[in-house]
């Protein structure tokens, strides 16, 4: 009989504890649904900063008609809302995963590294220093490291193939979100370049630059720019 007793006071606390687990899922579910956001934009889950507290934010996608609304997209504060900053809108749409689309990476809760994700790498790279819930302080880091491959594009490769230079033709960067690195105070960036990336036939040049920015000083304390090899690519037979 005593066993009996047991067992049903055992029945009635595991019962017990099933709407306790409940009840403590739902708090975490309201957070990700982020009730202050305004409904034309979602937040990027994939930028929300470590604590929660600072993320991108793209346009609602129209999967019907498939057109950019053109609406900004918004680096901000999730609760209570605030929008600290537009940011500059690349070559591509504005909403989440698209070809243009911003991606971020953190370092630590204070600042962010920002870029355009194009179709075949970053493009537009920017830190945002964020103090007291404003941006305090703008690093425009891609046309320091832009200079480097336009002189060696126009110097060593469009100096032997000048045609190279006519209509669109111009090089790609190809270099991914794992390039890009926060190690304390410096950002470590590794950014590959090629043109015709799709592998097309004709005159091939390539380069790279593996850099170290100073966040401090807001400048690079390091370059090792490296040229790769001019080449003809053969049409496949």
């Amino acid at each position: 009989m005593k066993s009996l007793f047991v067992s049903v006071a055992l029945l009635t606390s595991f019962a017990s504890a099933i709407p306790a687990q409940k009840e403590s899922a739902s708090p975490a579910a309201e957070e990700k649904s982020y009730p202050e956001v305004p409904k034309e934009y979602e937040v990027g889950e994939s930028t929300v900063s470590p604590d929660g507290r600072f993320a991108i934010l793209y346009e609602m996608r129209d999967e019907d008609s498939n057109v950019d609304p053109g609406l900004p997209n918004l680096l901000v504060r999730l609760k209570p809302y605030a929008v600290l900053k537009e940011i500059e809108t690349g070559y591509g749409v504005t909403w989440k995963s698209g070809r243009g689309a911003p991606d971020a990476k953190w370092n630590g809760n204070s600042t962010v590294a920002i870029w355009h994700a194009m179709k075949w790498g970053i493009e537009d790279l920017v830190v945002y220093e964020i103090e007291n819930d404003e941006v305090k302080r703008v690093q425009t880091i891609w046309p320091e490291v832009v200079k480097y491959f336009d002189r060696d594009w126009q110097t060593r490769f469009l100096q032997k193939y000048p045609k190279e230079s006519e209509g669109d033709n111009s090089y790609t960067f190809v270099s991914g979100r794992d390039d890009i690195k926060f190690k304390g105070d410096k950002l470590l960036l590794h950014i590959f370049a090629e043109n015709n990336p799709n592998l097309a036939p004709g005159p091939h040049w390539s380069a790279e630059l593996r850099g170290v920015w100073n966040l401090r000083q807001a400048k690079f304390e390091k370059i090792d720019f490296r040229p790769g090899k001019i080449s003809i690519r053969k049409e496949d037979i």
